[in-house]
């Protein structure tokens, strides 16, 4: 078999497979219509695209899509008006739809390892989401509104490359894990003090050279990972946050820790 045939033939193959499994995910969307439930799974389908009869099922509460082929989410998503948990990981994504923000009733989202760079600002209006997971993408800021999300509780960032935060972000008083390791910060702002609930921040493999003074003000932090940073010390404050069980410290060019932190007895600083 020559060359020219060789591609006509894998092509056949392939839009033979791609044709099959959109049938077959068009056979689950009517399966779920006509059975009214409330979830649908086509996660792992190796689907290209949406049929468009998915965006009919105006009563479903949990679509899962992930691990397909998916390059866009189409604005017809926003017809789902009753979505809680809509799932799109490991795709192909690189961007979202700028009217992500007219799913009202989202509380988990879940977008993590695609090729995001940015998120429309309208997603700062979902004012009931509790989880967003945007970890393993191409982020390189956060819309300037996050802090408009009031319902966040878990907000996963690591793994992109993000360089800065926004003042905002120290407005999301309901956040208690917040997971922004491995991005690009050179610094973070001292506003992430005021996430009066935060439990659990994680920023180690940046580049951060010094943690601000007013960390010591967190009323509820209990760990404190930093590893693989550019720090030398640490504010001798941070003793005051009386919470705080683990720092890591692990691959940092440390040449003193202060005192007062080495005395507490119930904190263990991780250098090793």
């Amino acid at each position: 078999m020559d060359r020219e045939n060789q591609l006509e033939e894998a092509a056949r193959i392939y839009f033979g497979r791609a044709k099959k499994v959109f049938e077959a995910a068009r056979k689950k969307i009517k399966e779920v219509a006509l059975q009214g439930d409330l979830e649908l799974d086509l996660s792992g389908m190796e689907l290209c695209e949406l049929p468009q009869e998915l965006f009919s099922l105006k009563n479903l509460e949990k679509l899962v899509l992930d691990d397909n082929k998916i390059s866009c989410i189409p604005e017809d998503i926003a017809n789902l008006k009753n979505l809680r948990h809509l799932s799109v990981k490991g795709n192909g994504i690189m961007c979202l739809p700028q009217n992500l923000g007219k799913l009202k009733k989202l509380e988990k989202l879940y977008l993590g390892y695609n090729t995001i760079s940015g998120f429309p600002d309208s997603i700062c209006a979902l004012h009931k989401l509790k989880m967003l997971n945007a970890a393993g993408n191409l982020l390189i800021s956060l819309p300037k509104n996050i802090g408009s999300l009031k319902s966040l509780e878990k907000f996963s960032l690591h793994d992109n490359m993000i360089k800065s935060l926004p003042k905002s972000i120290g407005d999301l008083k309901k956040l208690k894990q917040l997971f922004l390791d491995n991005n690009s910060l050179t610094s973070v702002p001292a506003v992430l003090a005021k996430l009066c609930n935060l439990e659990d921040l994680a920023l180690s493999g940046n580049e951060l050279k010094h943690i601000p003074k007013e960390f010591s003000d967190f009323k509820k932090l209990q760990e404190l990972i930093l590893d693989e940073n550019q720090l030398k010390t640490l504010p001798e404050s941070l003793s005051k946050c009386r919470p705080l069980r683990l720092i890591g410290l692990f691959g940092n060019p440390i040449k003193s820790i202060p005192k007062a932190l080495l005395n507490r007895a119930d904190l263990t600083i991780d250098r090793d």
